[in-house]
């Protein structure tokens, strides 16, 4: 028997707690399955999710994971593709998280969207950082995108300069892997399917967004072994897209309820009610909006102080915010109950 090859356990355990805890959060009756893969290696989680689409183990399938970039081998992309167009067939949504690394350039040194969200038979879900009121009122939203800037030692001033070091933001851009699929024909701008050939339009990322700021996600509560080795059970921030992700496909559980029937590959449909009130559109802010926060510097409690910073919403480097579709949030965020009456509406049972 040999040994099943890890990769940070720790950081896939915190992945597997969220993407449950989120998907129950958004729909609390649904019934959730977690399914393992064998590692971490592309090809031990395509075979994971393979088995369940072979098996129809759910009609909404959550996966919080990708490639930086689309520099991946041809028989992976091709095992990939018959993955993702038999799910569409037998009527079972996927959705992935657009990644968390912006256009990709300051990680990869050019811009290209994330692997497999760029697939054009998965949805491929951005992030947001969403402002909340005291009542759990919606205040607003912008996209996801960080710059940081830390508080001085006498606390004078930020360092460097607010908006400060670019850190993190929702995935998006155009596919240099996968051309532009019949959706989004009519919804995407040319200037963005265009983007790296005008003759050859391609696949822009992502679909739809939600949350995905640390800054503005959720607490994730876990059984957690401490640094005197003690055990118990606490709660910490978490964001990404890696939140985004099965936020929205906790949405589509609720909207399969409502419709009485699983929406399966939901995109054709998403993009068919593009510019209603079933999206709220993200776009840039009137004025800066940014949020100061405190932070354990140890990360688990105060006993070696606190760090502050203030992070800058809305920097999406080379990516844009603007009205309409655009590459970092795609069609917007979903408008609550109107999005999901847009989606459940019989007629687009037969009409779509």
């Amino acid at each position: 028997m040999t040994e099943p090859a890890t990769g940070d356990e720790q950081g896939w355990y915190g992945e597997e707690t969220l993407d449950i805890e989120a998907v129950h959060s958004m729909a609390p009756g649904a019934r959730v399955v977690f399914y393992a893969a064998y590692s971490d290696q592309d090809s031990d989680m395509d075979a994971a999710l393979n088995w369940v689409v072979d098996h129809h183990v759910a009609q909404i399938v959550s996966n919080s994971y990708g490639d930086w970039g689309e520099a991946i081998p041809a028989d992976q992309v091709a095992a990939e593709r018959a993955i993702f167009i038999q799910a569409a067939c037998e009527g079972i949504g996927l959705y992935f998280s657009s990644g968390d690394n912006g256009d990709e350039v300051d990680t990869l040194g050019y811009r290209t969207t994330d692997n497999p969200a760029s697939s054009p038979w998965v949805t491929a879900v951005g992030g947001t950082s969403l402002g909340v009121g005291a009542t759990n009122n919606y205040l607003f939203e912008t996209g996801w995108g960080t710059r940081k800037s830390l508080l001085s030692t006498d606390g004078t001033s930020w360092d460097p300069t607010p908006p400060g070091n670019w850190i993190y933001g929702s995935g998006g851009g155009t596919s240099q892997l996968f051309a532009e699929p019949w959706y989004q024909k009519h919804v995407v701008p040319s200037s963005l399917s265009d983007w790296f050939s005008t003759t050859s339009p391609g696949r822009v990322v992502p679909d739809v967004a939600m949350d995905g700021d640390p800054t503005t996600g959720m607490l994730v509560g876990e059984t957690q072994t401490w640094s005197d080795g003690s055990v118990s059970y606490d709660t910490y921030r978490i964001g990404g897209t890696s939140v985004s992700c099965p936020l929205f496909a906790g949405v589509m559980a609720l909207a399969d309820q409502r419709a009485g029937h699983p929406h399966g590959f939901v995109n054709p449909l998403l993009y068919a009610l593009a510019r209603s009130n079933a999206f709220r559109d993200i776009v840039n802010p009137a004025g800066t909006i940014a949020a100061v926060r405190c932070d354990y510097a140890n990360g688990q409690d105060a006993s070696d102080g606190m760090v502050y910073s203030l992070r800058t919403f809305d920097q999406t480097e080379s990516l844009q915010t603007t009205p309409g579709y655009d590459d970092v949030t795609g069609m917007g965020s979903p408008n609550g109950l109107a999005f999901l009456q847009a989606v459940s509406w019989p007629g687009w049972l037969h009409h779509h």
